[in-house]
């Protein structure tokens, strides 16, 4: 009998708990062997339903303290609680599972370095891209390949958001507010809208993909509170759909990663991905590319990840090291140089407010030439009344960060020009 406990009985705890007493029957036959929930720890217990045979307490670390538990799943989401628990359970020899992709990123190296010290389990599938199995491809399917890059939406409350946007026009504010209606954003959604929660997730993914420390502190972090209905619809009308997503890559000995809004092209598979949905392609050296698709948001999606990682674990504790732990044990062993953000090449869509006067496209375009950035294509559209600023649009050729940045300084020092330029990415058909 593997006995498990679990911390936290929250939207993804209660989910993880049903999911368990539904499909119970059809995990025991695939791992040939009883469990059960035997302790949970939550705050707020005394206000909770659960099995009157489940031992309860509101102190998470009591748990650390339980001889005869053999997995504890954390799914509190505080990333210090969490950090000082899983370090105390792996160092008693206790295998952890845990959906806190802020731990991971920040602590990962160190807890599974600890991890394979005291021969434990650590399970996160659930930390990056709900449902959508991303761990277990890298550490298993995928173990025999040189990973290039992993491009990604890896968060759906924000693609949910831009999708909401795009599909009815509503602003920002209004596709927020159906989102945590619906249980795909939290009540504080900081971290979704900064881009915050998909650094994390891209942090991991490096870690994992090219063995080294998560890169937190070197990702490039964009979220999507810049994005207006304008954007999206001047997007469209130049045959694209705006997205968020997460990219690392690796190219010449440099590691790259970041997250940030994207122009993507309506024959690019990522213009295909609506509402909570995530998606993520992988490219490796000898069979190109593939994609993973599924749910990135909400309890069901997330639990069912967490239950993936129970069954991975029962079968370490059952039969042998995983490849799984395998995986976990690389990371922090390369230590590659982390590429800036500066030389990274991409096309660029540029949204300019300019009063409607002679010249000033002119000028614009000489700024342009000065720095050897071609267009593509331009878009000019109607001042909405006599006092308002024209809304330029131009897609520019592919050129380095640094010198768009260059270009976009010198445009918003000419005196015909209102308002910052908003700059946003074009994601390349061949990511």
């Amino acid at each position: 009998m593997i006995k498990i406990g679990l911390c936290g009985l929250g939207t993804v705890g209660r989910s993880f708990v049903e999911h368990i007493d539904e499909s119970y029957n059809l995990i025991k036959n695939k791992i040939g062997t009883d469990f059960e929930i035997v302790a949970i720890a939550d705050r707020s217990i005394k206000n909770k339903k659960y099995k009157s045979s489940i031992k309860t307490t509101e102190d998470p670390m009591s748990l650390v303290d339980i001889d005869d538990l053999d997995v504890i799943v954390e799914l509190i989401g505080n990333v210090d609680l969490s950090y000082d628990l899983l370090k105390q359970l792996i160092i008693n020899k206790k295998h952890v599972i845990t959906a806190n992709k802020a731990l991971i990123a920040k602590h990962g190296e160190e807890l599974f370095k600890l991890a394979s010290k005291n021969e434990v389990f650590i399970g996160f599938e659930a930390s990056v891209a709900g449902a959508i199995p991303i761990i277990q491809a890298l550490s298993s399917n995928f173990s025999n390949e040189k990973i290039t890059s992993i491009v990604g939406i890896i968060n759906g409350t924000s693609n949910f958001i831009l999708h909401k946007m795009s599909d009815t026009n509503c602003d920002l504010q209004s596709a927020l507010n159906e989102a945590q209606e619906l249980g795909y954003a939290e009540a504080d959604p900081s971290f979704d809208i900064n881009g915050m929660d998909a650094a994390h997730k891209i942090a991991i993914l490096a870690a994992l993909a090219f063995s080294i420390k998560p890169p937190l502190n070197e990702t490039n972090v964009e979220g999507i509170e810049s994005i207006t209905a304008m954007d999206i619809s001047y997007a469209r009308e130049l045959g694209y759909i705006i997205k968020h997503v997460g990219i690392t890559e690796i190219s010449d000995g440099l590691v790259h990663a970041s997250v940030h809004p994207v122009l993507v092209a309506n024959n690019n598979i990522f213009s295909q991905v609506s509402n909570e949905m995530n998606a993520i392609v992988l490219t490796g050296e000898r069979f190109g590319q593939t994609m993973l698709y599924g749910h990135g948001a909400g309890g069901n999606a997330t639990a069912s990840a967490v239950v993936s990682d129970l069954v991975s674990a029962i079968n370490h504790i059952t039969y042998s090291k995983s490849s799984y732990s395998q995986m976990v044990e690389t990371v922090g062993q390369k230590k590659y140089k982390i590429k800036s953000l500066d030389n990274i090449k991409s096309q660029y869509y540029l949204r300019i407010f300019a009063d409607d006067v002679p010249g000033v496209m002119a000028e614009i375009t000489n700024k342009l030439a000065e720095k050897a950035i071609s267009i593509e294509a331009v878009t000019q559209h109607e001042a909405t009344d006599a006092n308002s600023p024209i809304p330029i649009v131009i897609i520019t050729n592919s050129v380095e960060n640094l010198l768009i940045k260059n270009v976009i300084r010198d445009i918003e020092k000419m005196k015909n020009i209102r308002d910052k330029v908003s700059s946003i990415r074009i994601l390349s058909n061949d990511k």
